[in-house]
């Protein structure tokens, strides 16, 4: 077993991130909701940067029942590769999402069928959503 994370507080959260991932790529009926998947992970681990944060949230509160057009995906590739990061550096001070009291992690995630998966990944992503908009910035 792995250590828990002092972000979600789910052992091998990871690992676990990375067999979501692994499911999304392989079966387009997960893939679905690959966009709330990552998006709740990262912000929930405070791999955003500051000024993406709220962003993050909107978007994911706006498409937890329906994927982002392909227009939406290209004008997120376009700000993701443009002038403004994104991601944290590796090394960059982040966010203390530590003390959040996050109400879900990817330790809820069932990956059992299809169905389970796109479930209980628009919860997860809209209970950080909602978490992360009730947050404060300089809270994290």
């Amino acid at each position: 077993m792995g250590a828990c994370c002092p972000h979600c507080g789910v052992d091998d959260c990871e690992a676990k991130f990375d067999a979501c991932l692994d499911r999304d790529f392989s079966d387009p009926e997960y893939g679905v909701v690959h966009h709330l998947m990552v998006g709740a992970y990262m912000m929930q681990h405070g791999r955003y940067t500051d000024e993406n944060v709220q962003g993050t949230a909107d978007f994911l509160l706006r498409h937890l029942d329906e994927p982002p057009s392909e227009a939406t995906k290209r004008e997120i590739r376009r700000w993701a590769d443009g002038p403004y990061r994104v991601i944290r550096r590796a090394g960059e001070s982040a966010r203390d999402t530590a003390d959040v009291l996050w109400p879900l992690s990817i330790g809820d995630i069932d990956l059992t069928t299809a169905d389970r998966y796109r479930t209980c990944v628009r919860r997860w992503a809209e209970a950080v959503a909602r978490t992360a908009r009730r947050n404060s910035p300089r809270s994290f």
